[in-house]
């Protein structure tokens, strides 16, 4: 008896899977767990160090999100574990920390992603106010001061003369007259 179609090609699949893996060890890892951004890794290291060494059990919604939360859950079996959510905007951010919305959770801190800083969740006469704080060293954006921008900028024309001078000119085009 033969086997059908897609068993042989769901075993072709794996096993060129697995020789890729046996080329490259860290191809294997990576096929199924998203890459995050760098400002997004920054607000994971974030995370883990308002966590104190427990281990995150689950991060959801963080690619492409502008917050996130770090959040103690308790399970069903009495468990309490913390979880990473990405917030797409600052009303659904306030709307995650309004006391009293869930049941069993618990928020520990808030993150700005794209601006590398923490936020300061503050009620204050039943309103939930947000006081973003100074940002972190190497999270999300390095901001550059404008001196070193003019700086960068006179290196780059200086580098383009250069080679524009190196390429005969660039005024006329040789074989033109």
């Amino acid at each position: 008896m033969s086997e059908p179609e897609y068993l042989q090609r769901l075993r072709r699949a794996q096993q060129e899977r697995q020789e890729k893996a046996g080329r490259n060890p860290a191809a294997l890892r990576t096929e199924g767990s998203p890459q995050y951004s760098t400002p997004e890794q920054e607000a994971l290291r974030w995370a883990r160090k308002l966590a104190a060494g427990t281990e995150l059990r689950s991060i959801r919604g963080l690619a492409g999100a502008r917050f996130a939360v770090l959040v103690r859950l308790q399970s069903a079996s009495g468990m309490r574990f913390l979880s990473v959510e990405g917030l797409p905007s600052r009303d659904a951010l306030k709307e995650r920390v309004k006391p009293g919305a869930t049941v069993g959770e618990e928020v520990l801190g808030a993150y700005e992603v794209k601006g590398g800083r923490p936020v300061t969740i503050a009620v204050e006469g039943g309103q939930v106010v947000l006081k973003m704080g100074s940002p972190r060293p190497g999270g999300g954006i390095n901001p550059v001061s404008p001196e070193k921008m003019l700086r960068q900028a006179a290196t780059q024309a200086e580098l383009r003369a250069k080679t524009r001078a190196n390429r005969g000119g660039g005024g006329e085009r040789r074989g033109s007259r």
